[in-house]
């Protein structure tokens, strides 16, 4: 009999115990840091920023914090996110709510607006009763007396993501803050303009936005002489008169070229081959690339015009020679001098690896070759890595 009344009053001091720690949450701020990576041709579905992050909560005293809802630090600037900045009690609202806030590119300084969209549960002795978004009512809604609290959702959808405009370093802040709203409001609560007056602020809420966008679907070699066109080049050939059988013929033309990489030229290393067409060239000197006559005999040095390339190496800023389908390499191109272009096509600059190049005809004399029109094809494979 003793043991059972020992028993019974450990479990009414335990049952006591459970009662007095009723479930709570104080109210706090947010430092939210978002660092993502994704490239243009294939964006996030959607971009998580608060996931049900919690306002605070008590079920001993369900007003306490069930009246907390976020406001913007401005109504007008998206600096860092535009929306009431006091609350408003306004029921007809967008659901989700977006709160457009300015990205800025960090190399060009380039700006964009982007809507981040916000919504709220609210949730009665911690079962959730609803889930929308009320965001005039200062992302809180009509509050429900017995409501243990509520929690918040921020996100960016493809449809935002999707417009990022160029690579780059796009960066944002989220600022809003966590208020409670008073039983009695001073200002006028149903005017966007004034909202809520006498709200306690409760925490500041602080999502930092670092997106490394990329465009690898746009890489590409820039002749910025020919832009979308196909590349005709003529090799500049000059004669240069003499006694019968010594006049004299050579050629020299240049031709602007900067790589992108579809990163804002953040790959460090890279790979150019140049190649011509592979036909046969009997007699021709190492490295040289050719041209040949329309109708003409290729395994004739008479049908052939032969002709080398330099390139300006965009490190040491020397002309470098290229060899006929040999690999040449550059290394720690993303710390050499870039050139900004606005590529074909686009609307924003980028960052691209100038490497200007020539097309150099060794002389020869205009008897030893036939007559005609000579044409050729030049192939350059350009690989972006990084090391």
């Amino acid at each position: 009999m003793k043991i059972k009344l020992l028993t019974a009053l450990a479990l009414a001091w335990l049952m006591t115990g459970l009662q007095a720690n009723a479930a709570s949450l104080v109210p706090s701020g947010r430092n939210t840091s978002v660092a993502v990576t994704f490239d243009r041709m294939s964006v996030p579905a959607r971009l998580p920023i608060w996931i049900n992050e919690n306002g605070g909560y008590d079920s001993n005293d369900a007003p306490k914090w069930g009246r907390n809802t976020l406001v913007c630090q401005s109504r007008t600037s998206n600096q860092y996110g535009a929306c009431p900045n006091f609350p408003v009690w306004l029921e007809a609202t967008p659901s989700p709510y977006p709160v457009p806030v300015t990205f800025t590119e960090s190399t060009t300084r380039q700006t964009l607006v982007l809507n981040v969209y916000l919504t709220k549960r609210r949730s009665l002795n911690n079962v959730v009763v609803e889930s929308n978004l009320v965001p005039l009512n200062a992302f809180g809604g009509a509050v429900t007396p017995r409501s243990d609290g509520t929690d918040y959702s921020a996100y960016m959808p493809s449809s935002e993501l999707s417009k990022f405009p160029s690579a780059g370093s796009w960066s944002a802040t989220l600022k809003m803050s966590l208020m409670q709203w008073p039983v009695t409001c001073t200002g006028n609560s149903q005017n966007i303009t004034v909202g809520c007056t006498n709200v306690t602020k409760l925490g500041d809420w602080i999502a930092t936005l670092a997106f490394k966008v990329t465009d690898y679907g746009n890489q590409q070699i820039y002749l910025p002489e020919f832009g979308n066109a196909a590349a005709q080049v003529d090799l500049g050939l000059k004669i240069f008169p003499g006694g019968r059988g010594t006049t004299a013929v050579t050629g020299s033309r240049s031709l602007d070229m900067c790589l992108y990489d579809g990163n804002n030229s953040d790959s460090n290393q890279v790979s150019l081959i140049f190649q011509d067409e592979g036909a046969a060239a009997p007699s021709r000197a190492t490295g040289l690339f050719s041209l040949y006559r329309n109708g003409g005999n290729k395994n004739l040095a008479q049908d052939r015009l032969d002709y080398s390339i330099e390139v300006i190496n965009p490190l040491t800023k020397a002309r470098q020679v290229v060899e006929n389908g040999s690999e040449i390499i550059w290394s720690g191109t993303n710390r050499g001098v870039l050139r900004r272009v606005v590529l074909p096509g686009q609307s924003n600059s980028v960052l691209c690896v100038p490497a200007p190049m020539a097309l150099i005809t060794p002389s020869f004399t205009l008897s030893s070759k036939t007559a005609g029109r000579y044409r050729g094809t030049l192939r350059i494979i350009y690989t972006p890595t990084t090391q």
